[in-house]
């Protein structure tokens, strides 16, 4: 009997676990497609065919090597010198290896022409970018 709880419990957890992570790479889909709008220049598939109107050609993010600490940080903090915008509107105050704008000049990342993310959408984003495209 003891046995069978055990069984149904962890079954149980299982399922919910998989439930949360399913939410969240749906959070992070929407925020990817909508909020931060990551296609434009991405593309709708990941795959770096962007909106031609885009301002640089991106990353394809199935042939990223990143980690998910690595792919927030890029998402937070952008990438110097390129079109890579950062989505933290904080990232060159205090957060972005302790550079400030005015010390990376016109190699600071622009601004995204969507708008910020905190840092769950952040954190939701690469959750997002791992599950659908890494790999695959």
């Amino acid at each position: 009997m003891r046995c069978w709880r055990l069984i149904i419990i962890t079954a149980s957890v299982a399922l919910f676990t998989e439930f949360a992570c399913a939410q969240v790479v749906s959070f992070g889909q929407r925020i990817f497609h909508e909020k931060a709008d990551c296609q434009f220049c991405h593309g709708v598939d990941g795959d770096g065919r962007g909106d031609p109107r885009s301002p640089g050609r991106a990353s394809d993010l199935h042939k990223t090597f990143l980690t998910r600490e690595q792919l927030i940080d890029v998402i937070a903090c952008g990438r110097p010198a390129t079109q890579m915008p950062h989505f933290d509107k904080y990232a060159y105050e205090d957060r972005c290896g302790g550079f400030s704008a005015a010390e990376l000049g016109k190699d600071v990342p622009p601004d995204p022409h969507s708008t910020s993310l905190n840092r769950r959408e952040i954190e939701a984003v690469a959750d997002y970018i791992l599950a659908v495209f890494k790999g695959k």
